[in-house]
């Protein structure tokens, strides 16, 4: 019988919510359990990860994994949702933009950062979705918080368009950094486009678009547990390991591993048992793990 746990990575088109992406698999897979590992903006395109059967368990740990965008910012006009789909509220200059000062402004961006989210994006205040607040006319206020850029590349500079990629940490928002960058070089900017290029170690040349998928060839498409956690340290384990993680107890390998972080655990068939983290333990023979999503 076929399995129906697995990763599909798809090629998102503009105009689509994760949502939307969401029900299209649903109906291809013939299967309700379905997630995602993280959204896109209904605008955005490019890489989104769909989890299928168990593994819509794991999609926090994917999460966590680093990020690439490619993305167009426009100089000289603001948005209230901070890209091309809102209204303009605000002008400015950008002709005295040069390229040395806009790499200087990038390079105050680089490491962990403090970055306020759009009002229109998903986050929630109150129990209730900031973008519907925004829309319905009520003032959102959204705290700054920490966020990661870890490569911020200049690759087009035609001003008032311009186009960078970045490689960044799970949270940031792009609209948010072409927004900041826009003030930090003295004028306003908003998103044209942003498509994302790769997430931890998947990336847009693994990904299917939805019309290239069918029902009756969906399940080829999808990749296995064990391989959408093929970023995760990963441990192989014995039979009765595998019983014991079955059964929520801690085991004990033969291998240094760090602390706290997710360890895959594939068993003698080359399935993904569960994730799980080492425990501080002084244990001379190994590193004790303790399940911290079990699926069998």
């Amino acid at each position: 019988m076929q399995s129906q746990d697995g990763l599909i990575l798809i090629d998102k088109d503009a105009g689509m919510t994760s949502f939307d992406v969401v029900r299209r698999v649903r109906r291809l897979a013939g299967t309700r359990k379905v997630g995602h590992t993280g959204t896109l903006d209904p605008d955005a395109t490019g890489l989104m990860g769909v989890v299928l059967g168990c593994c819509t368990k794991l999609a926090n740990f994917l999460t966590l994994d680093e990020k690439v965008y490619d993305f167009e910012m426009v100089l000289g006009s603001a948005t209230d949702t901070e890209d091309a789909s809102g209204e303009v509220i605000e002008e400015a200059g950008w002709e005295h933009v040069t390229r040395e000062a806009l790499e200087e402004a990038m390079a105050g961006f680089l490491g962990t950062i403090q970055q306020v989210p759009p009002i229109y994006s998903a986050l929630k205040v109150d129990g209730k979705r900031a973008h519907a607040l925004a829309r319905a006319g009520e003032e959102v206020r959204l705290e700054a918080r920490p966020v990661e850029i870890f490569e911020l590349e200049l690759t087009r500079f035609e001003p008032p368009h311009i186009a960078m990629r970045v490689r960044c940490g799970s949270g940031t928002y792009v609209r948010a950094l072409v927004r900041d960058l826009g003030r930090a070089v003295g004028s306003v900017a908003h998103t044209r486009s942003i498509r994302r290029v790769s997430v931890g170690a998947f990336d847009l040349s693994m990904a299917l678009r939805l019309d290239e998928l069918s029902e009756d060839t969906f399940w080829e498409k999808v990749l296995s547990p064990a391989r959408m956690v093929d970023s995760l340290p990963r441990v192989r384990i014995d039979e009765e390991q595998r019983r014991a993680v079955g059964f929520g107890q801690t085991i004990l390998v033969d291998s240094e591993l760090p602390m706290d972080a997710p360890i895959a655990v594939i068993d003698a068939n080359e399935e993904l048992v569960a994730i799980m983290a080492r425990k501080e333990s002084h244990d001379p023979q190994g590193s004790r793990l303790a399940p911290r999503r079990v699926l069998i």
